[in-house]
Parts: C-alpha cells; sequence; structure tokens
C-alpha cells in the first residue's frame, strides 16, 4: 500500500477532531487520507508524542489568535 503524503494525514486528522465526525464520515478525495490511514497514523503520532507536539505548535501561533484562545482556557 503506497505511503499517505502527511498534508493529507493531517487534513484528515483536523477535520476528525474539529468537526467530531465519525471516521466513516470522513471526505473522499485529492486532498485527504483513507480513514484507515488516517487513524493509524493518528495512532502512532498519540503514541510517540507528534500530536502533542504540533498541538503545541499550533497554539503558539500567535497571530491565528490561538494563543489568546488558550490563555483564556477555549481550547482544551
Amino acid at each position: 500500500m503506497p505511503h499517505a503524503p502527511y498534508r493529507y494525514v493531517l487534513n484528515s486528522l483536523l477535520y476528525i477532531l474539529i468537526t467530531g465526525c465519525r471516521w466513516c464520515d470522513l471526505p473522499q478525495g485529492d486532498r485527504w487520507a483513507s480513514k484507515s490511514s488516517s487513524h493509524r497514523w493518528l495512532k502512532r503520532w498519540r503514541e510517540d508524542g507528534t500530536l502533542e507536539h504540533l498541538q503545541a505548535r499550533v497554539l503558539a501561533m500567535p497571530a491565528a489568535g490561538y494563543a489568546y484562545a488558550d490563555e483564556k482556557g477555549l481550547i482544551t
């Protein structure tokens, strides 16, 4: 099975995490990874700390307003 590009995996994971939709409702197309590939990468990234690192990097982006939202406890 070919390796899914990380950008497509990240698109898919962000979609799942932001919308709260079920894995079976993940969009299909050119910019999305499959649900099985996305789930596999989510599991790997949670285990090796990559997901927490990505979350910290996103929350540290002041231009996007995430730092403010994190300070106010709006993002958990």
